[in-house]
């Protein structure tokens, strides 16, 4: 069974980092582009699009959602670890394997009750075309780019509570996936 749930998660971290990870850059860079010739425009030209403050906020936005998921997964994202190496240092290793397991379930559970609800509501954008606020730029694909992010924080947290059960369990399960790597501050 660990070897199929590993191979499935290779397969989907590939996707995630090299896939995901990539569409969200070029996501960015496209909108630090049209940014920069916005500005160019306004002061050169004393032009700008109306629709372009719209497409750069929301372009950047989902960008960085987008990246949620690829920092998750590497588990990259920002933590305050002083109360976890305090626990650690004392000799509670099992309740931190505990609390690492009932944090990943909580970001399952989450993740999945914002997607549920996310759906519906790109459903209806789509359904009446709501627009941004410039009146140019439809809505819906924004929000379902927020949807594909939070599917896809829940299947990386659903693959690191497995990780953490099975650690719990004491087997070590994603040896090349970090447990904890996040950006100390």
């Amino acid at each position: 069974m660990d070897a199929i749930v590993d191979k499935l998660y290779r397969i989907f971290r590939f996707l995630l980092d090299n896939v995901i990870g990539y569409i969200s850059i070029l996501i960015m860079l496209a909108g630090t582009g049209l940014a920069i010739s916005e500005v160019a425009r306004r002061y050169v030209f004393d032009t700008v699009f109306d629709w372009g403050q719209d497409a750069v906020t929301y372009g950047m936005v989902g960008a960085i959602f987008l990246y949620f998921a690829v920092t998750q997964a590497r588990r990259s994202h920002l933590r305050m670890s002083a109360l976890v190496d305090a626990l650690e240092n004392r000799g509670y290793e099992r309740f931190v394997l505990v609390m690492r397991a009932l944090f990943s379930m909580l970001g399952v559970g989450v993740y999945c009750a914002i997607a549920y609800w996310g759906w519906s509501a790109t459903e209806r954008s789509m359904e009446l075309a709501r627009k941004t606020y410039s009146m140019v730029i439809l809505i819906w694909p924004f929000q379902a780019i927020l949807l594909t992010t939070f599917i896809l924080l829940a299947l990386v947290c659903l693959f690191q509570l497995y990780q953490d059960v099975r650690a719990l369990m004491g087997k070590k399960v994603f040896e090349w996936a970090p447990v904890e790597e996040g950006i100390e501050i």
